[in-house]
């Protein structure tokens, strides 16, 4: 398959639609779709957010799983999410991490367990990638986000029976980056 021409659809701030002409074997076909950058980097892996997954350890206190619950415009509601934000121009992974952490949560990172590359949000709508990172984090629980105008949000701790209670509840908004590692430490048995 090779992508022949990328043309800009929309001129926004944060977001903006390109649309791609393509072919594949004789077949030639046009795909819409968003980026948040300037210029879509198709054929590139290359980060633009953040997305992390922090849990609470602060001593003499049981572990707990750090989430935000976050009014989402496209879901016209609050969804159960991560914390997570852009990548600044010349930032690194650790620096937006610590960054946004700190924003949303007031929390402090201490520790990385993992972090990944760049992994797709939604292939077949967007070329935004999230680099997930793991982290230990510290802090007063009952610190206050500092948020944007635009922002607005409820920082959840969760202990392991409220994420089990959490990923099985069909009712519930979650984003789906979120659910899937609710039941990894569903299944797990702990927060660790």
């Amino acid at each position: 398959m090779n992508i022949e021409n990328l043309e800009k659809l929309t001129d926004e701030k944060w977001l903006n639609l390109f649309a791609a002409t393509f072919e594949n074997r004789g077949h030639v076909g046009r795909w819409v779709f968003a980026s948040r950058r300037p210029r879509p980097h198709v054929g590139k892996l290359v980060g633009d957010a953040v997305v992390i997954v922090p849990i609470l350890c602060n001593p003499g206190q049981p572990a707990r799983l750090v989430m935000v619950k976050e009014f989402r415009v496209p879901a016209g509601g609050y969804v159960m999410a991560f914390p997570a934000g852009l990548l600044e121009e010349g930032e690194s992974v650790e620096e937006a991490v610590r960054r946004e952490l700190a924003e949303e949560t007031g929390l402090d990172v201490i520790a990385f367990k993992r972090v990944t590359g760049p992994l797709f949000s939604t292939a077949g709508l967007s070329d935004e990638t999230a680099v997930l990172a793991f982290v230990d984090v510290r802090g007063n629980a009952d610190a206050k986000p500092s948020l944007e105008e635009s922002e607005d949000l409820e920082v959840l701790l969760l202990d392991h029976p409220a994420v089990c209670a959490l990923c099985d509840d069909r009712s519930a908004w979650i984003d789906a980056k979120a659910w899937g590692v609710l039941y990894l430490y569903q299944q797990l048995g702990k927060l660790e």
